[in-house]
Protein backbone atom coordinates (compact mmCIF):
# COMPACT_ATOMS: atom_id res chain seq x y z
CA UNK A 1 0.00 0.00 0.00
CA UNK A 2 1.28 3.48 -0.84
CA UNK A 3 2.58 5.57 2.03
CA UNK A 4 -0.20 7.87 3.27
CA UNK A 5 1.95 11.00 3.24
CA UNK A 6 3.08 10.34 -0.32
CA UNK A 7 -0.47 9.55 -1.39
CA UNK A 8 -1.76 12.79 0.09
CA UNK A 9 1.09 14.71 -1.52
CA UNK A 10 0.28 13.24 -4.93
CA UNK A 11 -3.38 14.11 -4.45
CA UNK A 12 -2.50 17.72 -3.58
CA UNK A 13 -0.22 17.95 -6.62
CA UNK A 14 -3.04 16.63 -8.81
CA UNK A 15 -5.44 19.21 -7.41
CA UNK A 16 -2.93 22.00 -8.04
CA UNK A 17 -2.41 20.82 -11.61
CA UNK A 18 -6.16 20.55 -12.18
CA UNK A 19 -6.59 24.05 -10.77
CA UNK A 20 -3.88 25.33 -13.14
CA UNK A 21 -5.60 23.67 -16.08
CA UNK A 22 -8.90 25.30 -15.19
CA UNK A 23 -7.30 28.72 -14.90
CA UNK A 24 -5.46 28.14 -18.16
CA UNK A 25 -8.79 27.35 -19.81
CA UNK A 26 -10.29 30.56 -18.38
CA UNK A 27 -7.36 32.64 -19.58
CA UNK A 28 -7.68 31.33 -23.13
CA UNK A 29 -11.52 31.30 -23.10
CA UNK A 30 -11.82 27.55 -23.50
CA UNK A 31 -15.39 26.35 -22.94
CA UNK A 32 -15.63 22.96 -21.30
CA UNK A 33 -18.51 21.02 -19.80
CA UNK A 34 -18.09 18.12 -17.40
CA UNK A 35 -20.41 15.61 -15.80
CA UNK A 36 -20.64 14.79 -12.11
CA UNK A 37 -19.69 11.15 -12.66
CA UNK A 38 -16.25 12.02 -14.10
CA UNK A 39 -13.23 10.97 -12.06
CA UNK A 40 -10.45 13.47 -11.49
CA UNK A 41 -8.29 11.63 -14.03
CA UNK A 42 -11.04 11.68 -16.68
CA UNK A 43 -11.76 15.33 -15.99
CA UNK A 44 -8.09 16.25 -16.28
CA UNK A 45 -7.60 14.21 -19.48
CA UNK A 46 -10.57 15.80 -21.24
CA UNK A 47 -9.63 19.26 -20.09
CA UNK A 48 -6.06 18.83 -21.38
CA UNK A 49 -7.44 17.65 -24.73
CA UNK A 50 -9.71 20.70 -25.01
CA UNK A 51 -6.89 23.08 -24.14
CA UNK A 52 -4.60 21.59 -26.78
CA UNK A 53 -7.31 21.49 -29.45
CA UNK A 54 -8.57 25.05 -28.88
CA UNK A 55 -5.41 26.93 -27.88
CA UNK A 56 -2.50 25.33 -29.71
CA UNK A 57 -2.19 26.96 -33.16
CA UNK A 58 0.13 24.39 -34.75
CA UNK A 59 -0.47 20.93 -36.15
CA UNK A 60 0.60 17.94 -34.07
CA UNK A 61 2.03 15.26 -36.35
CA UNK A 62 3.61 11.81 -36.28
CA UNK A 63 7.33 12.25 -36.97
CA UNK A 64 8.18 8.54 -36.74
CA UNK A 65 9.46 8.47 -40.33
CA UNK A 66 12.33 10.66 -39.17
CA UNK A 67 12.71 9.28 -35.64
CA UNK A 68 10.81 6.10 -34.69
CA UNK A 69 8.01 6.80 -32.22
CA UNK A 70 8.52 10.57 -32.28
CA UNK A 71 5.72 13.12 -32.34
CA UNK A 72 6.30 16.79 -33.12
CA UNK A 73 4.75 20.24 -33.28
CA UNK A 74 5.82 23.87 -32.83
CA UNK A 75 5.70 26.44 -30.05
CA UNK A 76 5.45 30.21 -30.47
CA UNK A 77 8.88 31.89 -30.34
CA UNK A 78 9.01 35.66 -31.04
CA UNK A 79 12.81 35.56 -31.11
CA UNK A 80 12.84 33.19 -34.07
CA UNK A 81 12.54 34.73 -37.57
CA UNK A 82 9.72 32.28 -38.31
CA UNK A 83 8.02 33.06 -35.01
CA UNK A 84 8.13 29.46 -33.86
CA UNK A 85 10.40 26.70 -32.61
CA UNK A 86 10.09 22.91 -32.89
CA UNK A 87 8.92 20.72 -30.02
CA UNK A 88 9.55 16.97 -30.24
CA UNK A 89 8.90 14.10 -27.84
CA UNK A 90 9.20 10.33 -28.17
CA UNK A 91 5.47 9.71 -27.68
CA UNK A 92 2.18 11.53 -28.27
CA UNK A 93 1.40 11.53 -24.52
CA UNK A 94 4.74 13.13 -23.64
CA UNK A 95 4.26 15.75 -26.34
CA UNK A 96 0.84 16.63 -24.90
CA UNK A 97 2.35 16.85 -21.41
CA UNK A 98 4.99 19.26 -22.73
CA UNK A 99 2.30 21.41 -24.37
CA UNK A 100 0.22 21.54 -21.20
CA UNK A 101 3.33 22.49 -19.21
CA UNK A 102 4.08 25.26 -21.70
CA UNK A 103 0.57 26.75 -21.65
CA UNK A 104 0.21 26.58 -17.86
CA UNK A 105 3.59 28.30 -17.59
CA UNK A 106 2.35 30.98 -19.98
CA UNK A 107 -0.76 31.27 -17.83
CA UNK A 108 1.43 31.88 -14.78
CA UNK A 109 3.51 34.47 -16.61
CA UNK A 110 0.36 36.26 -17.75
CA UNK A 111 -1.38 36.07 -14.38
CA UNK A 112 -2.51 39.50 -13.21
CA UNK A 113 -2.02 40.70 -9.64
CA UNK A 114 -5.78 40.67 -9.04
CA UNK A 115 -5.92 36.96 -9.76
CA UNK A 116 -2.79 36.24 -7.73
CA UNK A 117 -4.32 38.07 -4.76
CA UNK A 118 -7.51 35.97 -4.96
CA UNK A 119 -5.47 32.76 -5.12
CA UNK A 120 -3.31 33.84 -2.21
CA UNK A 121 -6.28 34.69 0.01
CA UNK A 122 -7.92 31.31 -0.64
CA UNK A 123 -4.56 29.66 0.06
CA UNK A 124 -4.31 31.52 3.39
CA UNK A 125 -7.86 30.46 4.25
CA UNK A 126 -7.46 26.77 3.39
CA UNK A 127 -3.79 25.94 3.90
CA UNK A 128 -2.59 28.14 6.77
CA UNK A 129 -3.57 29.04 10.32
CA UNK A 130 -4.23 32.68 9.38
CA UNK A 131 -7.00 34.16 11.48
CA UNK A 132 -10.16 35.35 9.80
CA UNK A 133 -9.62 38.86 11.13
CA UNK A 134 -6.20 38.93 9.45
CA UNK A 135 -7.68 37.77 6.16
CA UNK A 136 -10.36 40.47 6.38
CA UNK A 137 -7.63 43.03 6.96
CA UNK A 138 -5.65 41.76 3.93
CA UNK A 139 -8.73 42.07 1.72
CA UNK A 140 -9.45 45.58 2.98
CA UNK A 141 -5.84 46.72 2.39
CA UNK A 142 -5.92 45.29 -1.13
CA UNK A 143 -9.24 46.86 -2.09
CA UNK A 144 -8.65 50.27 -0.54
CA UNK A 145 -4.91 50.89 -0.76
CA UNK A 146 -3.40 48.70 -3.51
CA UNK A 147 -5.81 47.50 -6.15
CA UNK A 148 -6.69 50.74 -7.96
CA UNK A 149 -3.50 52.72 -7.44
CA UNK A 150 -2.32 53.82 -10.88
CA UNK A 151 1.39 53.45 -11.66
CA UNK A 152 2.76 54.38 -15.09
CA UNK A 153 -0.72 54.58 -16.58
CA UNK A 154 -1.99 51.23 -15.32
CA UNK A 155 -3.71 50.23 -12.09
CA UNK A 156 -1.80 47.80 -9.90
CA UNK A 157 -4.32 44.96 -10.17
CA UNK A 158 -3.87 44.88 -13.96
CA UNK A 159 -0.12 44.33 -13.86
CA UNK A 160 1.08 40.87 -14.69
CA UNK A 161 3.07 39.13 -12.01
CA UNK A 162 6.19 38.96 -14.17
CA UNK A 163 5.97 42.72 -14.77
CA UNK A 164 6.40 43.55 -11.09
CA UNK A 165 9.92 44.78 -10.37
CA UNK A 166 11.50 46.60 -7.42
CA UNK A 167 11.58 49.74 -9.58
CA UNK A 168 7.82 49.57 -10.19
CA UNK A 169 7.16 48.90 -6.50
CA UNK A 170 9.24 51.95 -5.55
CA UNK A 171 7.02 54.06 -7.81
CA UNK A 172 3.93 52.53 -6.22
CA UNK A 173 5.06 53.28 -2.68
CA UNK A 174 6.25 56.77 -3.55
CA UNK A 175 2.88 57.54 -5.10
CA UNK A 176 0.89 56.56 -2.02
CA UNK A 177 3.28 58.28 0.42
CA UNK A 178 4.18 61.47 -1.44
CA UNK A 179 1.47 63.54 0.32
CA UNK A 180 2.32 62.03 3.71
CA UNK A 181 -1.19 60.64 4.13
CA UNK A 182 0.06 57.17 5.14
CA UNK A 183 1.69 56.31 8.44
CA UNK A 184 4.70 54.03 8.51
CA UNK A 185 2.57 51.30 10.08
CA UNK A 186 0.04 51.47 7.26
CA UNK A 187 2.77 51.23 4.62
CA UNK A 188 4.27 48.26 6.44
CA UNK A 189 0.85 46.57 6.41
CA UNK A 190 0.56 47.16 2.65
CA UNK A 191 4.06 45.80 2.16
CA UNK A 192 3.08 42.71 4.17
CA UNK A 193 0.19 41.98 1.77
CA UNK A 194 2.35 42.33 -1.33
CA UNK A 195 5.18 40.31 0.18
CA UNK A 196 2.76 37.52 1.08
CA UNK A 197 1.41 37.44 -2.46
CA UNK A 198 4.88 37.23 -4.01
CA UNK A 199 6.05 34.59 -1.53
CA UNK A 200 3.05 32.51 -2.53
CA UNK A 201 3.93 33.06 -6.21
CA UNK A 202 7.42 31.71 -5.48
CA UNK A 203 5.90 28.66 -3.79
CA UNK A 204 3.80 28.09 -6.92
CA UNK A 205 6.88 28.43 -9.19
CA UNK A 206 5.34 31.46 -10.84
CA UNK A 207 8.33 33.69 -10.03
CA UNK A 208 11.79 32.98 -8.66
CA UNK A 209 12.46 36.05 -6.48
CA UNK A 210 10.33 38.26 -4.25
CA UNK A 211 10.68 41.75 -5.79
CA UNK A 212 9.58 43.57 -2.66
CA UNK A 213 12.62 42.43 -0.70
CA UNK A 214 14.72 44.99 -2.58
CA UNK A 215 12.40 47.86 -1.63
CA UNK A 216 13.77 49.97 1.23
CA UNK A 217 10.82 51.63 2.97
CA UNK A 218 13.15 53.86 4.99
CA UNK A 219 13.57 56.01 1.88
CA UNK A 220 9.90 57.03 1.92
CA UNK A 221 8.04 59.90 3.61
CA UNK A 222 5.31 59.17 6.13
CA UNK A 223 2.47 60.83 7.93
CA UNK A 224 3.60 61.73 11.46
CA UNK A 225 2.20 59.43 14.13
CA UNK A 226 -0.41 61.06 16.31
CA UNK A 227 0.23 61.39 20.04
CA UNK A 228 -2.12 58.81 21.54
CA UNK A 229 -0.89 58.97 25.12
CA UNK A 230 -4.10 60.68 26.25
CA UNK A 231 -6.44 58.55 24.12
CA UNK A 232 -7.52 56.49 27.10
CA UNK A 233 -9.91 56.50 30.05
CA UNK A 234 -8.74 58.70 32.92
CA UNK A 235 -9.10 57.76 36.56
CA UNK A 236 -11.75 60.44 37.02
CA UNK A 237 -13.69 59.11 34.01
CA UNK A 238 -13.57 55.53 35.28
CA UNK A 239 -14.75 56.60 38.73
CA UNK A 240 -17.77 58.34 37.16
CA UNK A 241 -18.54 55.40 34.86
CA UNK A 242 -18.30 52.66 37.49
CA UNK A 243 -20.20 54.77 39.99
CA UNK A 244 -22.97 55.18 37.40
CA UNK A 245 -23.06 51.39 36.74
CA UNK A 246 -22.77 50.30 40.37
CA UNK A 247 -26.43 49.30 40.81
CA UNK A 248 -26.97 48.07 37.23
CA UNK A 249 -27.19 44.26 36.99
CA UNK A 250 -27.62 44.04 33.22
CA UNK A 251 -25.16 41.38 31.91
CA UNK A 252 -23.38 43.89 29.66
CA UNK A 253 -23.08 46.39 32.50
CA UNK A 254 -21.62 43.71 34.78
CA UNK A 255 -19.23 42.57 32.03
CA UNK A 256 -17.97 46.13 31.57
CA UNK A 257 -17.51 46.55 35.30
CA UNK A 258 -15.56 43.29 35.55
CA UNK A 259 -13.39 44.25 32.58
CA UNK A 260 -12.11 47.24 34.58
CA UNK A 261 -11.08 44.82 37.35
CA UNK A 262 -9.19 42.29 35.19
CA UNK A 263 -6.54 42.35 32.47
CA UNK A 264 -8.83 40.48 30.06
CA UNK A 265 -9.75 41.13 26.46
CA UNK A 266 -13.44 41.42 25.57
CA UNK A 267 -13.37 38.04 23.82
CA UNK A 268 -11.94 36.52 26.99
CA UNK A 269 -14.63 38.16 29.12
CA UNK A 270 -17.23 36.73 26.73
CA UNK A 271 -15.64 33.26 26.93
CA UNK A 272 -15.39 33.26 30.73
CA UNK A 273 -17.18 30.18 32.15
CA UNK A 274 -18.38 29.61 35.69
CA UNK A 275 -16.11 26.57 35.90
CA UNK A 276 -13.15 28.96 35.53
CA UNK A 277 -14.23 31.08 38.52
CA UNK A 278 -12.91 30.05 41.95
CA UNK A 279 -14.62 32.12 44.63
CA UNK A 280 -12.85 30.26 47.45
CA UNK A 281 -9.36 31.12 46.22
CA UNK A 282 -10.46 34.42 44.66
CA UNK A 283 -9.12 33.59 41.19
CA UNK A 284 -10.34 33.31 37.63
CA UNK A 285 -8.61 31.20 34.99
CA UNK A 286 -8.58 32.74 31.51
CA UNK A 287 -8.40 30.00 28.90
CA UNK A 288 -11.17 30.67 26.35
CA UNK A 289 -12.24 33.43 24.06
CA UNK A 290 -15.35 33.93 21.96
CA UNK A 291 -15.26 35.55 18.56
CA UNK A 292 -18.02 36.17 16.06
CA UNK A 293 -16.44 35.50 12.68
CA UNK A 294 -17.86 35.34 9.14
CA UNK A 295 -16.79 32.59 6.73
CA UNK A 296 -14.83 33.66 3.67
CA UNK A 297 -16.46 32.53 0.42
CA UNK A 298 -14.49 31.60 -2.70
CA UNK A 299 -15.52 34.89 -4.34
CA UNK A 300 -13.95 36.76 -1.37
CA UNK A 301 -17.30 37.80 0.06
CA UNK A 302 -18.19 36.97 3.65
CA UNK A 303 -21.10 34.98 5.02
CA UNK A 304 -23.04 35.86 8.15
CA UNK A 305 -21.00 35.92 11.37
CA UNK A 306 -21.08 32.83 13.57
CA UNK A 307 -20.03 32.40 17.19
CA UNK A 308 -16.75 30.54 17.66
CA UNK A 309 -15.46 29.46 21.07
CA UNK A 310 -11.69 29.10 20.86
CA UNK A 311 -9.38 27.33 23.29
CA UNK A 312 -6.39 29.30 22.08
CA UNK A 313 -5.96 32.95 22.97
CA UNK A 314 -4.68 35.94 21.04
CA UNK A 315 -1.00 35.58 20.20
CA UNK A 316 -1.31 31.77 20.12
CA UNK A 317 1.28 31.34 22.89
CA UNK A 318 1.11 29.80 26.34
CA UNK A 319 1.34 33.29 27.85
CA UNK A 320 -2.33 33.83 27.04
CA UNK A 321 -3.44 31.20 29.56
CA UNK A 322 -3.30 32.83 32.95
CA UNK A 323 -4.84 32.93 36.41
CA UNK A 324 -5.90 36.38 37.62
CA UNK A 325 -6.72 37.53 41.14
CA UNK A 326 -10.20 38.71 42.07
CA UNK A 327 -10.41 41.91 44.11
CA UNK A 328 -13.30 42.54 46.49
CA UNK A 329 -14.96 44.60 43.77
CA UNK A 330 -14.49 41.82 41.18
CA UNK A 331 -15.92 39.21 43.58
CA UNK A 332 -18.98 41.41 44.22
CA UNK A 333 -19.55 41.84 40.47
CA UNK A 334 -19.29 38.10 39.83
CA UNK A 335 -21.72 37.32 42.66
CA UNK A 336 -24.23 39.70 41.08
CA UNK A 337 -23.67 37.92 37.75
CA UNK A 338 -24.25 34.56 39.47
CA UNK A 339 -27.55 35.81 40.83
CA UNK A 340 -28.62 36.98 37.36
CA UNK A 341 -27.33 33.88 35.57
CA UNK A 342 -27.06 30.99 38.09
CA UNK A 343 -27.33 28.08 35.64
CA UNK A 344 -25.61 29.38 32.53
CA UNK A 345 -22.43 27.90 31.11
CA UNK A 346 -20.87 31.31 30.58
CA UNK A 347 -20.69 34.02 33.23
CA UNK A 348 -22.45 36.63 31.10
CA UNK A 349 -25.37 35.42 28.99
CA UNK A 350 -27.85 38.12 27.97
CA UNK A 351 -30.84 36.49 26.27
CA UNK A 352 -29.27 33.07 26.90
CA UNK A 353 -26.20 33.67 24.72
CA UNK A 354 -22.66 34.94 25.41
CA UNK A 355 -21.98 38.63 25.02
CA UNK A 356 -21.04 40.07 21.62
CA UNK A 357 -18.09 42.47 21.23
CA UNK A 358 -20.02 44.83 18.97
CA UNK A 359 -22.89 45.09 21.46
CA UNK A 360 -20.40 45.41 24.33
CA UNK A 361 -18.95 48.53 22.66
CA UNK A 362 -22.40 49.94 21.88
CA UNK A 363 -23.40 49.58 25.50
CA UNK A 364 -20.08 51.06 26.63
CA UNK A 365 -20.70 54.10 24.44
CA UNK A 366 -24.22 54.45 25.81
CA UNK A 367 -23.01 54.24 29.43
CA UNK A 368 -20.16 56.70 28.82
CA UNK A 369 -22.59 59.25 27.40
CA UNK A 370 -24.94 58.73 30.34
CA UNK A 371 -22.07 59.17 32.82
CA UNK A 372 -20.93 62.32 31.01
CA UNK A 373 -17.46 61.09 30.02
CA UNK A 374 -15.69 60.66 26.64
CA UNK A 375 -16.21 57.29 24.97
CA UNK A 376 -13.28 54.97 24.34
CA UNK A 377 -13.55 51.48 22.88
CA UNK A 378 -13.38 48.32 24.95
CA UNK A 379 -9.76 47.80 23.90
CA UNK A 380 -8.86 51.03 25.71
CA UNK A 381 -10.01 49.41 28.96
CA UNK A 382 -6.91 47.20 28.64
CA UNK A 383 -4.79 50.33 28.27
CA UNK A 384 -6.35 51.81 31.40
CA UNK A 385 -5.95 48.64 33.48
CA UNK A 386 -2.30 48.15 32.47
CA UNK A 387 -1.47 51.80 33.09
CA UNK A 388 -3.21 51.87 36.48
CA UNK A 389 -1.60 48.63 37.64
CA UNK A 390 1.93 49.62 36.61
CA UNK A 391 3.87 51.17 39.49
CA UNK A 392 7.32 51.41 37.92
CA UNK A 393 8.64 48.14 39.36
CA UNK A 394 6.10 45.50 38.31
CA UNK A 395 6.32 45.51 34.51
CA UNK A 396 6.94 41.75 34.27
CA UNK A 397 3.94 40.98 36.47
CA UNK A 398 1.66 43.34 34.52
CA UNK A 399 2.88 41.84 31.25
CA UNK A 400 2.09 38.33 32.50
CA UNK A 401 -1.42 39.32 33.59
CA UNK A 402 -1.99 40.99 30.20
CA UNK A 403 -1.16 37.67 28.53
CA UNK A 404 1.74 39.16 26.56
CA UNK A 405 4.68 37.06 25.43
CA UNK A 406 6.94 40.12 25.22
CA UNK A 407 7.34 42.96 27.70
CA UNK A 408 7.76 45.40 24.80
CA UNK A 409 4.12 44.78 23.89
CA UNK A 410 3.03 45.78 27.40
CA UNK A 411 4.98 49.04 27.17
CA UNK A 412 2.74 50.03 24.25
CA UNK A 413 -0.27 49.89 26.60
CA UNK A 414 1.09 52.27 29.23
CA UNK A 415 -0.68 55.63 29.11
CA UNK A 416 -1.12 58.72 31.26
CA UNK A 417 -4.39 57.99 33.05
CA UNK A 418 -4.06 61.10 35.24
CA UNK A 419 -3.59 63.47 32.30
CA UNK A 420 -2.26 66.36 34.35
CA UNK A 421 -0.78 68.50 31.57
CA UNK A 422 1.58 70.38 33.90
CA UNK A 423 2.98 67.17 35.48
CA UNK A 424 4.18 68.83 38.71
CA UNK A 425 5.43 65.53 40.18
CA UNK A 426 8.21 65.18 37.62
CA UNK A 427 9.65 68.54 38.74
CA UNK A 428 9.84 67.54 42.40
CA UNK A 429 13.57 66.71 42.46
CA UNK A 430 14.76 69.49 40.13
CA UNK A 431 16.70 72.58 41.20
CA UNK A 432 18.63 72.81 44.45
CA UNK A 433 19.18 69.35 46.01
CA UNK A 434 16.80 68.82 48.93
CA UNK A 435 19.45 67.25 51.20
CA UNK A 436 22.22 69.75 50.84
Amino acid sequence: MQDLTTSQLNKNESLVLLHDLLECAKLYNVDFEFSDDMSMREYRTKLEKHIIEEIHPYRIYDNSKVVPGQWATYLPDPSNPRGRKPLRRNSYEKLCDALIEYYTEQMHLNMELSYLFNEWIIFRRDETSAKKASIRKFISLWKVHIRYVEVDGKVMEAYRVNEITPKLLYRFFRKITKDRTYTKQMVNDIRCVLSGMFSYAIERDIIQMNPIRDVDLRRLSYKPNQDKTDNVFTKDDVWKLLNYLEDDTDPYSLAIQLDFNLFARVGEIAGLMWENVDFENRTVYICHQINYEPELNDDLTFSEKKMVTEDYLKGCTSHGYRTEYLTDEAVAILKKAKTVNPDGKYVFMPFGKPIVTLTFNKRLRKYCEAAGIPYHSSHKIRFYVASTAFNGDNLLQVSRMMGHSQVSTTLHYLRDVNQDKTCPDVFENLGKPKNG
